[in-house]
């Protein structure tokens, strides 16, 4: 590392002003971006201290080795003086390939004996989550890639040292990535210096996400009154597109995010790396439509199968036959004319990266939050991310996921501190996740609403319990979950304190907080926490509660569940959560424990008798969705490539009940089943048998006799399971 050569840029771009910084911000740049747009690095380096107060250190990357950046910014964060707490990759920066770590995912489950480009998670939390340890894999053979696996004794969840961001034009589109930096970097100084506060926000849903629920949407409006308090009163300042509403959409999205009074943006949808998804089909409202719709639907599915080389006559002909058509309704499906209309009309349903500059799109919201999988992909050579940055328009920031994400996630997660003086950067550092990204400048903060003087950077870096204790009491809901994560972490708050916080806050931020929280100390104060969570008046707290009765498997939650799947008007996200909770559940307690709620006479339907067949029905059928497979697993007759592939399926589907069968199994197991056995066993961490998985984890790890590798995972599984 050229020590004086950081110290020198660190000089030029410290120079203009004379404000006294605290805290450090490093600029990691490649040398050929940093000579190309100089000027513009060291205006924005000037524009973060003068604007938020922290000493700019322009560090220019002549190692192109992520362990050497890592190295260098652990060093700045340790300094005495100034210490970095937040970092921006700009330009050709390596990205880092996390391996053996999915468990850090929202939801990315591949088999990392494919392709590992595919198989591996891009993440920057190689580079700000300093407690992570890893063992270095090589370089790709042609890729900026550098592979990294997650070390056994390594921690196992996420805690991010300090904040990031990712600036990584490319010369995709025909214009230089040179080029594309000035301009960004032109801009994002003009809007830093504008200093607007958050004003006006929108959000949208895209079809087929959390099963279209309403309730979902109207709740999550309540989200945003409870982050941005400022935004209630006479004046609507928070809009909503449904995808419902207009198809296609796209138009009429492009044209709200065109807005030059919208502040901050959140979007719901499906999405690749090229292409947010925006619509499905048109459902049929008339007879005709009716038919266009089946028929349409008939011909994509030809189509891939002409694509894929099979037989498209044949497709044509069963189709036909399952859906008893007439033979003309289908006769022209491969006609040119309309496959080129379909086609146009598929084009229209999303939004896609030549959408960009085919359509002028000129986003002008600055802060976009991208709810969706792949839109953050910034290590290919484009992404729907990247676009919204290198556009005129005044979007300097996005928050997006490189890999695919769990549509249940909590997406708005702290988004309140926005407007209390917390930067993107934060908001993105407590998503917990491998695959969330800030995608642009990680410091761009809106002035403060309501004359709140916190520094929340300088108080989440110097992380005082006095100071969480103090701001336990603090007014804004985000605040106080905020102050609960942080005492939970030094281990100052107690399941007790969190039940009386669920029990008492007005908040559903906090609530949910307090959830999240004590669902990793896993006592009883969880499960009555649960059972009453489970009746949430807000939909994302109770979506949440259901997805952790399935995860806990504790017998004493089956009333709770069972209240869920008879009341008359669940919403759909909650109910899809609480039928796939059934299949965790011994078949015989669930049916007996509905027998008891339905017979009450304070149940009532018009059609009793035929709501009770129904219900009962889905509890007989989903009760033993897993079981047979689950079974197999320790059948002898099982191959062994069908052993592991139901072994890593019980990842995401856990028969709690089961658990001890397959504890047994463990030492008969070959090599290759107890690895992957250990593995699944660590993402069922809520579990009420983690006490026992714990306990046949830790004499694998100690066993001598088993291979290195299963001793490995054994020692990895415990600290998932002990949340560690």
């Amino acid at each position: 590392m050229n020590c004086k050569k950081i110290f020198l840029a660190f000089m030029v771009a410290a120079s203009y002003v004379s404000v006294q910084a605290r805290d450090g911000f490093a600029i990691v740049i490649d040398p050929k971006s940093y000579n190309e747009a100089k000027t513009q690095v060291e205006a924005y380096a000037s524009a973060v201290e003068q604007l938020h107060g922290m000493k700019p250190y322009i560090v220019i990357d002549r190692w192109q080795v992520p362990d050497s950046i890592r190295a260098t910014l652990i060093r700045m964060h340790s300094q005495k003086q100034d210490p970095v707490i937040g970092a921006v990759f700009v330009g050709d920066i390596p990205v880092a390939m996390v391996r053996d770590a999915q468990h850090m995912t929202s939801a990315f489950k591949m088999d990392q004996r494919r392709d590992r480009r595919e198989s591996s998670v891009p993440s920057d939390r190689y580079y700000d989550d300093f407690g992570l340890e890893f063992n270095s894999l090589g370089k790709d053979e042609t890729k900026p890639y550098f592979y990294y696996a997650l070390r056994a004794d390594s921690r196992q969840n996420l805690q991010p040292t300090i904040f990031s961001g990712r600036i990584r034009p490319t010369d995709a589109g025909g214009t230089s990535r040179y080029e594309k930096l000035r301009s960004y970097l032109s801009k994002l100084v003009e809007e830093k210096r504008r200093q607007r506060s958050l004003q006006q926000m929108f959000y949208f849903s895209g079809h087929g996400y959390i099963s279209e629920s309403k309730v979902a949407r109207i709740d999550e409006k309540g989200s945003y009154l409870e982050h941005f308090p400022e935004l209630r009163g006479r004046v609507n300042r928070i809009g909503y597109l449904d995808h419902s509403d207009h198809n296609p959409v796209k138009t009429m999205l492009m044209d709200e995010l065109m807005r030059t009074d919208l502040d901050l943006a959140v979007l719901h949808h499906h999405g690749y790396w090229d292409t947010q998804y925006l619509n499905a089909l048109v459902k049929p409202q008339t007879v005709r439509a009716a038919k266009d719709f089946i028929t349409r639907y008939c011909r994509e599915h030809i189509y891939e199968a002409k694509q894929r080389d099979k037989n498209a006559d044949s497709l044509r002909v069963a189709l036909e036959k399952k859906f008893d058509l007439p033979q003309s309704w289908l006769a022209n499906a491969l006609d040119p004319e309309l496959t080129k209309r379909d086609s146009l009309d598929e084009a229209a349903s999303d939004l896609h990266l030549e959408d960009f500059k085919g359509y002028g799109f000129r986003p002008n919201v600055p802060v976009v939050v991208i709810d969706a999988c792949f839109c953050g992909s910034f290590h290919q050579d484009d992404c729907i991310a990247n676009e919204y940055l290198f556009q005129p328009g005044r979007t300097v920031v996005c928050i997006a996921n490189t890999v695919n994400v769990l549509q249940d996630k909590w997406s708005d997660r702290l988004l309140g501190l926005l407007s209390n003086g917390g930067c993107v950067g934060d908001i993105a550092r407590y998503s917990t996740y491998l695959e969330s990204h800030v995608i642009g400048d990680p410091t761009f903060r809106f002035a403060p609403t309501n004359g709140n003087t916190l520094n929340l950077d300088h108080i989440i870096n110097e992380d005082k319990p006095s100071v969480w204790k103090k701001l336990l009491n603090n007014d804004h809901p985000d605040i106080q979950a905020l102050a609960i994560e942080h005492l939970f972490r030094h281990n100052l708050i107690s399941s007790a304190k969190l039940r009386s916080i669920y029990e008492s806050s007005p908040y559903a931020t906090v609530r949910l907080q307090a959830l999240e929280k004590i669902a990793l100390m896993g006592d009883d104060n969880f499960i009555e926490v649960l059972k009453e969570a489970s009746q949430d008046s807000h939909e994302l707290v109770q979506r949440q509660a259901l997805r952790l009765i399935g995860k806990s498997g504790d017998e004493r939650l089956i009333p709770a569940l069972i209240k869920v799947c008879i009341s008359n008007n669940t919403s759909d996200r909650c109910n899809f959560n609480a039928i796939a909770d059934l299949s965790v559940f011994p078949k015989d307690k669930l049916l007996a424990e509905f027998d008891r709620q339905f017979n009450s006479p304070t149940v009532c339907y018009m059609q009793k008798d035929s709501v009770r067949t129904k219900i009962r029905r889905t509890i007989e059928r989903s009760a033993d969705k897993w079981t047979k497979d689950t079974e197999l697993i320790v059948n002898p007759s099982t191959t062994a490539k069908k052993r592991i592939m139901y072994i890593r399926q019980c990842r995401n589907f856990m028969v709690h009940g089961l658990i001890p069968m397959l504890i047994d199994y463990l030492p008969k197991a070959d090599a290759d089943s107890q690895k992957a056995l250990l593995e699944a066993f660590g993402w069922h961490n809520y579990s009420t048998m983690v006490p026992r998985m714990i306990e046949a984890a830790k004499a694998i790890a100690a066993d001598t006799r088993y291979d290195e590798a299963v001793r490995n995972e054994a020692t990895k599984t415990i600290a998932r399971l002990q949340h560690k």
